[in-house]
């Protein structure tokens, strides 16, 4: 076990940073000049050697990058436009977003698992049918056309919901209120993603030779369904739940857009839309960073359900 978390955390290492390498190369590459996008708009010539002094944007990429690194390692990811540290933005947006995506999980876990199971126990059947539509319907519509149905339907027409907007977590009833619609928009793609996988898996299961052994052995259906067969699923689906967090990521992005909920999707879509280098290099390396790491995380777990990987 050792073994195999110091090659999967090596690996993570030198994914982490090949990808700061491309952010830092990707904002540099954005069209236009950095020190006008970071408050110098006057073009005073005084003021723009300025900034770019400040910014290190006279010096080569090289000693820019390490510099950047350097300080982030330590915490310190520089200052956005308004000169405030963009370290402290991002950690008071992202319990929001965080929020958001494991509401938004939870839904889609309650949802996509039994109703791959139900699909795969009732193959070709109407429960199977119903499900496979539901799914490819789910995986059709974008977040935010989604949304702004919703936003219609639950908010405008009926008032049962709020539109938009966040209320924090001292009032949990008007939070849940403000976050279910967004959640259950989020988790719509997601469910369809995981009922789908859970419903292949479950096939593949119900048709091993262990599945037949267990019936021939008198076991009740509901025992060799959920004590075989769902548990050996559900090895795959945990990889495939991992491998779609970054789906997820740039689903939080759209739907706060949508609700206008000021947590890390909506920061990340002001920091492009406002051009602010210090900013946008914060977002991305802080996601690619927390995608990493789940990633990381779903490896550590399949390894424990399943020990036979840890030899590869």
């Amino acid at each position: 076990m050792g073994g195999f978390l110091i090659r999967r955390t090596g690996a993570a290492l030198v994914v982490l940073v090949v990808s700061s390498v491309l952010v830092f190369l990707g904002v540099r590459a954005i069209p236009g000049d950095p020190a006008i996008a970071l408050g110098a708009e006057n073009r005073d010539p005084a003021v723009l050697a300025a900034v770019r002094h400040k910014y290190l944007l006279d010096r080569p990429l090289p000693v820019q990058y390490a510099h950047w690194i350097w300080l982030a390692l330590h915490g310190d990811l520089g200052t956005d436009q308004r000169d405030l540290p963009v370290a402290h933005t991002i950690v008071s947006r992202i319990p929001i977003s965080l929020e958001l995506a494991i509401l938004s999980m939870l839904i889609a876990t309650l949802v996509g698992i039994p109703a791959g199971v139900i699909a795969a126990v009732r193959r070709g059947k109407l429960q199977d049918h119903a499900v496979t539509g539901v799914a490819l319907l789910g995986l059709s519509v974008p977040h935010f056309w989604l949304g702004l149905l919703a936003i219609i339907w639950f908010a405008v027409d009926l008032h049962w919901l709020p539109a938009g907007g966040y209320v924090g977590w001292a009032h949990p009833l008007s939070n849940l209120e403000h976050m279910i619609m967004p959640a259950c928009v989020l988790a719509a793609g997601f469910a369809a993603v995981l009922m789908r996988q859970m419903r292949s898996s479950m096939l593949d299961s119900l048709g091993a030779d262990y599945i037949r052994t267990a019936r021939a052995k008198g076991l009740s259906e509901w025992s060799v369904i959920c004590r075989h067969a769902l548990r050996n699923s559900l090895i795959t689906v945990t990889t495939v739940m991992g491998l779609q967090l970054g789906l997820l990521i740039s689903g939080v992005v759209v739907t706060e857009t949508v609700f206008q909920i000021a947590g890390f999707g909506e920061l990340t879509f002001e920091s492009v839309n406002q051009r602010d280098y210090t900013l946008i290099q914060g977002v991305v390396l802080v996601a690619a960073t927390g995608y990493i790491v789940a990633n990381l995380l779903v490896d550590i777990a399949y390894s424990l359900l399943n020990p036979r990987i840890r030899a590869s």
